[in-house]
């Protein structure tokens, strides 16, 4: 309170403890149009990726000097568009989209003049910052990883078939075939949904097959463990009678055996997303590209072995 005389000041302050005043942070937003906030829409919180890549965003985001605002869709359209309602009404300087479900939720956004990244590239949306790791090559690196090892009878447990990431990790699948002189068949490939009760029960259908598969890439390691339970009551030993790999590497290494999945550098893409968007709202995002695809590699583990024998 500079200028002001040494008794106002006191009179002030204590009236300030006798009132129990408290600081308005929003009223000041308002009058300055700075919420100091950012918005993040994640499809659960509840799911292996979500945490971390909301932990890296929140991180550094404060160092900025923001706050986060986290929401979950529930991988439901009406709770991303209602979602996206709230944290406008919040008036967020910006938001983090992890793996948008409508592309005019994220169009809804850039209209009111909010900055946007999007974390899970769309093949839809142009236009828009993006961070993504590199789902393709890393299923290829995965698919290639088991060919070396002998495999030729390679199945795959997808996900949701509609999800960019499935697309791409499929492309990957089936070019690390092709370029073995191997040839995807629809009988190997079974849809899931991302849980461990689809990869159980795709395993189920792999396992029914004759001759069945010899290795297993799941689109992900909920997939891929629940792939391995199913080997696992059917009385199969993993590596030894089949091989399974996963995507992600979240919680891989707490399995027996311990799986080998590819891992995705989710501190570094929340982080890299957090410092996109921040820069957007001070108006230097032009250093960045629209396109950011980090690099994934395997992490050999447990899981994976030779063919085995007839």
């Amino acid at each position: 309170m500079d200028g002001v005389a040494e008794h106002t000041r006191l009179r002030v302050q204590q009236a300030i403890v006798d009132l129990g005043y408290r600081y308005n942070a929003l009223a000041r937003s308002l009058k300055k149009q700075q919420s100091s906030l950012i918005g993040h829409i994640v499809p659960s919180i509840a799911g292996p990726v979500s945490p971390v890549l909301a932990r890296a965003v929140e991180e550094e985001a404060q160092k900025s000097g923001y706050n986060v605002i986290l929401c979950n869709s529930f991988e439901r359209v009406e709770k991303e568009r209602a979602n996206v309602n709230v944290l406008l009404e919040r008036r967020v300087e910006g938001m983090i989209f992890s793996a948008p479900m409508l592309p005019e939720s994220v169009s809804t956004v850039r209209t009111k003049g909010v900055p946007v990244v999007i974390i899970e590239r769309r093949s839809e949306l142009s236009g828009f910052y993006y961070v993504d790791p590199d789902n393709l090559k890393g299923a290829y690196e995965a698919v290639k990883y088991l060919i070396d090892l002998g495999h030729k009878r390679i199945a795959m447990i997808v996900g949701l078939p509609s999800a960019i990431i499935s697309k791409l990790r499929t492309e990957g699948y089936e070019r690390a075939l092709s370029d073995a002189g191997l040839s995807a068949s629809a009988d190997l490939m079974a849809d899931g949904n991302y849980t461990r009760a689809s990869g159980y029960e795709a395993m189920e259908r792999f396992l029914a097959l004759d001759p069945r598969p010899t290795a297993v890439f799941a689109g992900n390691d909920a997939m891929a463990i629940g792939a391995m339970q199913a080997a696992y009551h059917a009385g199969l030993q993993i590596p030894r009678d089949i091989s399974v790999v996963g995507f992600d590497d979240t919680h891989a290494d707490l399995t027996i055996p311990q799986l080998t999945s590819v891992h995705q550098p989710l501190n570094e893409i929340g982080t890299l997303a957090t410092k996109i968007l921040i820069a957007q709202i001070n108006g230097t995002a032009s250093e960045y590209p629209f396109e950011n695809v980090l690099p994934c590699y395997l992490k050999e583990r447990e899981s994976c072995g030779p063919v085995p024998p007839d």
